[in-house]
């Protein structure tokens, strides 16, 4: 099923963080994210009618390709797997981070120290337990790939496309 989240401001502390964050982009209107994939920045203005095309070609390549269907739920569901157990580790190893990451997830975004401790937080779980910063790096590959063939499957569908995903980080 294809999933595509448009996100006019940065994304969220639990959605994306600490070593899971996309470098922040400077020059970011907005962030993108499809199903199995890292988040994107928007790096130039998209109209209405680009965010929409952009969106009827992403579903139109994966309800026209299961493999890549499939392969993008497999991934989402594999990242939010790694998330919940990167936040337990965290919970375990600082329960003082629960209602910090409580009122991440209610919607209110954390101050820029609640971030920083969240960070720090993650940094020191995934130095502890070095398979979890293995984990999110084979992860990431495994997105970054996904995100190129659908790309390549976009453009080939349809090249106009081509233009509108040039508006993306990379």
């Amino acid at each position: 099923m294809p999933r595509m989240i448009l996100l006019l401001a940065l994304l969220s502390t639990l959605s994306c963080s600490g070593q899971m964050e996309a470098a922040p982009n400077p020059q970011a209107t907005s962030y993108i994210k499809y199903a199995g994939q890292p988040p994107r920045a928007v790096i130039a203005p998209m109209t209405n009618e680009e965010q929409a095309k952009l969106q009827q070609v992403y579903s139109a390549v994966l309800k026209n390709n299961d493999s890549l269907d499939q392969e993008g739920d497999a991934l989402w569901s594999q990242e939010t797997d790694f998330r919940n157990a990167l936040t337990n580790a965290m919970v375990k190893a600082d329960p003082d981070l629960i209602p910090i990451l409580q009122a991440g997830s209610s919607g209110s975004p954390p101050t820029s120290a609640q971030h920083d401790e969240i960070l720090k937080a993650q940094s020191t779980v995934m130095q502890a337990d070095p398979t979890l910063q293995s984990q999110w790096d084979d992860l990431t590959k495994k997105m970054t790939a996904h995100m190129q063939a659908v790309d390549a499957a976009m453009v080939k569908l349809d090249p106009t496309v081509a233009d509108i995903l040039a508006k993306l980080s990379p």
